[in-house]
């Protein structure tokens, strides 16, 4: 078997293991959830995230909004690569980052404050977590995709927010 069709198989056992996790938390009091495979945003090139799954939850408290990121079955060679993830205002298209459209912010210059940065790290085993506060709600509508880029976001002039190229999605609906 080829390690593009082990990859295969681990994606597909990984969703289910994911959609699963996601099912039998009903009486969560979550306030936006995602899980499953990431969409390929770069098809015609070989990405970290190539077969990965999946998670996202965002839980509000008083005004503020926790989102938690988990990551599956990201390539192993990449360990040590930090990439970015933000909310994104748009839908998830394969083949077509821009479908997702700007992140979501709340009001002002982008920063950890007014937007939902997630980055993270590859582990060893092909794993990564994030989870950030936020001091805002995004409103019923306001969001749908997670995006993972192909950098760490720029924290600073001269293009706070920008984390380069787009490279997968994940479906989550605010």
């Amino acid at each position: 078997m080829t390690t593009k069709t082990w990859r295969t198989a681990a994606t597909v056992l990984g969703a289910g293991v994911l959609l699963s996790i996601a099912g039998t938390a009903n009486a969560d009091p979550a306030r936006a959830r995602g899980a499953g495979p990431l969409q390929d945003l770069q098809v015609a090139t070989s990405q970290p995230t190539d077969g990965a799954t999946a998670q996202v939850v965002a839980r509000e408290s008083d005004g503020t909004t926790i989102v938690t990121l988990k990551v599956q079955a990201l390539d192993h060679a990449a360990a040590g690569t930090m990439l970015g993830a933000h909310i994104h205002a748009g839908s998830c298209v394969a083949g077509n980052g821009a479908a997702a459209g700007p992140h979501y912010n709340a009001g002002g210059t982008p920063s950890p404050q007014t937007e939902v940065w997630l980055d993270f790290t590859i582990e060893a085993n092909g794993t990564a977590r994030s989870e950030t506060t936020v001091p805002f709600v995004i409103p019923q509508g306001g969001a749908a995709a997670l995006v993972i880029h192909a950098e760490p976001t720029h924290q600073g002039p001269p293009a706070p927010g920008t984390a380069g190229a787009r490279l997968a999605c994940l479906p989550v609906q605010f």
